[in-house]
């Protein structure tokens, strides 16, 4: 039996602000980590500092933290993947999670 049904809507998206950071907007989950690796890859090739707002992001799995305290230490000083911005409901999640110290 073939499975005809349509992708889910993502509910995940990111854009450029005025000063050149990357707003992610939304719940951030596994299903948008190869989209998210792909993007934050080339970024990181044309510009070298990636920053990124989780001021609009609402949601974020563990598994999402896990992969974006990866890619920042993988970045190095050197380069580096700053965050700035935090909504309330990331606030909470990067505090209890305990991830907070290796992405912020």
């Amino acid at each position: 039996m073939e499975d005809n049904q349509a992708p889910a809507p993502r509910n995940f998206s990111v854009s450029q602000d005025m000063d050149g950071v990357y707003v992610l907007k939304g719940e951030l989950t596994i299903h948008d980590l190869e989209y998210l690796k792909e993007f934050l890859e080339s970024s990181a090739i044309r510009s070298g500092k990636v920053a990124l707002s989780f001021s609009e992001l609402v949601f974020a799995d563990t598994a999402s933290l896990q992969f974006l305290a990866s890619f920042k230490r993988g970045m190095g000083i050197a380069h580096g993947l700053v965050i700035e911005g935090l909504s309330p409901e990331m606030e909470k999640i990067l505090r209890i999670s305990g991830l907070a110290a290796h992405l912020l």
